[in-house]
């Protein structure tokens, strides 16, 4: 769990944010605890004070970056980036629905992802940033394990289900990290290992569920989250998969 419980979240403005969105917000750095331990010699991480978008990405953001940035457009980009479904739920390269407006975007590579958090003057956020700020998330909105593995699994069971629900534009807290989307981190593929033996968390959940540092609802909740990001290529693009950006300390005004 979290060496700094308690500790409170703020909105810092950033210069020129896209409008109606949400700032993002400041997580103080601290030491993590891992529910899974890619390491097994190094069960706890220190976390540096980053800046973390309050929410994923819409798609009215990301229309607003491609129109700003052509070669990204659905049309335009490089086979190279994509894997032929790139924003395949919107009508056209530059057209949204006005459902799509405030809905987290989804479709989108991790090559875009990270262009746009480029574009923005961010970066993906690493996946123990995105893991360490859910933790945060977790306490803050009071969900006990049991809850937040419910919620968690319900979404695993039918993750279409809330995909298209608008994002709070007013943010002034983390929201939406479970039960919107899954999430691009920039290190979303990794390798687990313990002693000789390596697993790319791609078997069977029940073999690689013996790096779980504590084997409760909570971690093996998590623990399909490492697993799922890590079944992913760069190229990808699903219905189920976003991002939203993260910002380092000296990009504080």
């Amino acid at each position: 769990m979290m060496k700094w419980l308690g500790i409170g979240l703020c909105a810092v403005a950033f210069a020129a944010p896209l409008m109606g969105a949400a700032e993002p917000v400041k997580i103080p750095g601290g030491l993590f605890d891992t529910p899974v331990l890619l390491d097994s010699d190094t069960p706890s991480i220190a976390v540096e004070t980053f800046w973390l978008d309050a929410t994923p990405v819409t798609n009215h953001q990301f229309l607003t970056f491609v129109q700003a940035q052509p070669d990204w457009q659905r049309g335009n980009i490089a086979a190279l980036f994509h894997d032929g479904s790139y924003l395949s739920h919107w009508p056209a390269d530059t057209v949204i629905t006005e459902q799509q407006h405030d809905a987290p975007v989804t479709y989108v590579s991790w090559f875009a992802a990270r262009a746009y958090c480029e574009a923005q003057g961010g970066r993906l956020p690493t996946l123990n940033e995105w893991e360490y700020a859910s933790v945060l998330y977790r306490q803050q909105q009071g969900l006990t394990d049991e809850d937040y593995a419910r919620q968690l699994f319900a979404w695993y069971s039918n993750p279409g289900a809330s995909q298209q629900q608008p994002v709070a534009a007013d943010a002034q807290q983390l929201a939406h990290m479970h039960g919107r989307i899954n999430e691009w981190v920039e290190d979303f593929q990794l390798l687990i290992q313990s002693g000789d033996e390596v697993d790319v968390l791609s078997g069977s959940c029940g073999d690689s569920a013996r790096f779980l540092a504590k084997f409760n609802q909570a971690n093996y909740a998590t623990f399909f989250r490492y697993q799922s990001r890590s079944d992913y290529a760069a190229q990808n693009t699903t219905s189920t998969l976003g991002f939203r950006c993260a910002y380092d300390q000296r990009n504080e005004p």
